[in-house]
């Protein structure tokens, strides 16, 4: 018995056997008390022969399907049982005036519940035909029929519809707590889930984190090469870093953003931008990427586009990034077009994005699954090209967080063309006019000035890494800046407790005190000199959440690394505005 209670509350076994098993359990005792009932109350010879076999072979029934786990073969042979039984438990037990009635609905219960498909609709046909025979015979010959006497057969009844209730209520009783342990089990896995996307996310940003240090370094030395007067080929091999740079960086983004969007902590943060100071960014890159395959990268652009606009403008740049990424990647010759324009709908401003190429184009079948992540299309041609399968999918879902839309055409085998609409808000209408995206893309790789505009400051830069620390102070050594470090909070305090900084470059993951704990203990610092100054967080931890986090700790900026030059002296001149 205790191994029948135990299978039945099991949670992993199927619910059909579970449910076979109480049922057949209750009608195996239900079967018992009758049987010890007749045979106490000098039930006919016939009526008690028919009981005690019917026991018998439903008990041995019962048990081969326990043991066997063929819980569809037991239904059938238990449903056969009854089909065999009933008829002779019908007449020997009164029919009607006995416990046949209520006996013939626990019958379709019971068959109702432990079959199913096409076997329930077959059983119940012929439990109803058997039943319904039974009936009409006993209605044209009510001779055939063992009449009881009348306290009998009230007796009979009443312990017909107890042994019923108590399967209902059994029943009932199984039903809530099955509920109660799929609720028990839900909730573990919801937390079990929740504590995995937790776990996912901190292992991205750490992950993020440990990557954009050291691509901070490359990146910021690699400037202050391209600052100096060198020759041709070392300029080259300069630019060629300073793409891979970046190109290592998307990588790292587009990981972590996908982390984001799996876990809904991805948001849209608008702002303005310069039309034509974002285009170049993103031309800067492909048409350096294009040249290195010898494709024509062409830009063309309407004169009439807004000269700024209102939107996030870095996950407009993600997406077009992606897309012109994948543009270049899967074309072996030809050119990658670019063309911008706007329209307006239903009060909207629109700004379009269309994407050319010549590439090995899709396979009409291959686009519904085109921004699935990490499914790669005919993957026997494009094995050997490099990606991670995620951008396309990171491309759909920025843009349903923005508004926006996207639509594939292409000819197998000659090309691809993206279209993509996005709104954004209109920040100055002023047309941008003739602009030469192309020469501007070229001068990327004329030497680089020093940054302008960065005021005399007296900065200190902390960080607890060294290389860190030293890109600070070379991307503003040309500057009339003055830059202290210090590789620790403990450090910095010492400092800012003996000279007066007016800005602050504050790191956020230190051992033993973070950047957020210096902060507070710069503010509060008893008898300290930069009590006001102006503290901007420049750390490896990235988006928009971990920016309010920063400001709303009390920082007055925010800077993510790796961080470049002119970057750095746009967050200087507004911290030295602000201070006045």
């Amino acid at each position: 018995m205790r191994k029948a209670v135990r299978h039945i509350l099991n949670p992993e076994l199927p619910l059909r056997s579970r449910l076979f098993q109480l049922l057949s359990t209750i009608a195996l005792a239900e079967f018992i008390i009758v049987s010890v009932y007749t045979v106490v109350t000098g039930g006919n010879a016939d009526h008690i022969a028919v009981m005690l076999i019917g026991t018998a072979l439903f008990a041995f029934t019962v048990a081969w399907t326990f043991r066997s786990g063929r819980t569809r073969a037991g239904s059938a042979v238990s449903g056969l049982l009854y089909y065999a039984l009933y008829p002779m438990t019908f007449f020997s037990s009164g029919g009607l005036y006995g416990g046949a009635p209520v006996v013939f609905a626990f019958a379709l219960v019971y068959v109702f519940l432990v079959t199913e498909k096409w076997e329930r609709i077959a059983c119940m046909a012929a439990c109803v035909a058997v039943s319904g025979a039974c009936y009409v015979m006993s209605c044209l010959h009510p001779q055939l029929l063992d009449r009881h006497t009348v306290a009998m057969e009230h007796a009979e009844s009443l312990l017909s519809i107890l042994l019923v209730t108590l399967l209902l209520c059994a029943l009932f009783a199984f039903v809530t707590e099955v509920y109660r342990t799929e609720n028990r089990i839900v909730q573990k896995q919801k937390l079990e889930i929740e504590e995995l996307n937790r776990s996912q996310k901190r292992f991205f940003s750490n992950m993020s984190h440990e990557i954009r240090t050291p691509v901070n370094a490359i990146i910021g030395l690699n400037e202050m090469t391209l600052r100096e007067d060198i020759p041709d080929g070392v300029r080259e091999n300069a630019m060629n870093i300073e793409v891979a740079g970046r190109i290592l960086l998307h990588t790292v983004n587009e990981i972590l953003d996908m982390s984001r969007l799996e876990t809904g902590t991805m948001e849209i943060v608008n702002g303005d931008y310069q039309t034509t100071a974002m285009l170049s960014d993103i031309v800067g890159m492909i048409w350096l990427q294009a040249q290195e395959k010898g494709l024509e990268f062409r830009v063309v652009a309407d004169p009439a586009l807004p000269k700024a606009l209102n939107g996030d403008a870095v996950r407009v740049k993600q997406v077009l990034l992606n897309v012109l990424t994948n543009a270049v990647k899967y074309t072996r010759a030809g050119s990658v077009t670019l063309t911008l324009g706007s329209r307006r709908e239903n009060g909207r401003f629109l700004m379009t994005y269309r994407v050319d190429d010549t590439g090995i184009g899709i396979r009409p079948e291959s686009i519904p699954h085109l921004f699935t992540a990490f499914q790669r299309m005919d993957a026997q041609k494009t094995h050997t090209i490099e990606g991670t399968g995620l951008g396309l999918s990171i491309v759909r879902q920025l843009l349903d967080l923005m508004g926006g839309t996207v639509q594939v055409t292409s000819e197998y085998g000659k090309g691809s063309t993206f279209l993509i609409e996005i709104p954004q808000a209109v920040a100055d209408g002023t047309p941008i006019g003739e602009v030469d995206f192309r020469r501007r893309a070229g001068s990327a790789a004329a030497k680089q000035a020093a940054p302008e505009g960065i005021p005399a400051l007296n900065i200190l830069a902390v960080d607890d890494t060294r290389m860190n620390l030293l890109v600070v102070k070379k991307l503003l050594q040309d500057s009339p800046a003055r830059v202290d470090t210090a590789s620790s909070g403990a450090e910095a305090l010492e400092k800012t407790a003996q000279t007066r900084y007016d800005v602050i470059l504050m790191d956020h993951q230190m051992p033993e005190m973070d950047g957020i704990e210096c902060l507070h203990r710069i503010r509060s610092q008893e008898n300290g000199l930069c009590r006001d100054s102006r503290v901007i967080c420049l750390t490896a931890n990235v988006g928009a959440e971990m920016e309010r986090l920063f400001l709303q700790a009390g920082f007055d900026g925010y800077l993510s690394k790796p961080v470049r030059g002119q970057t750095l002296a746009e967050a200087l001149a507004r911290a030295s505005a602000a201070a006045r």
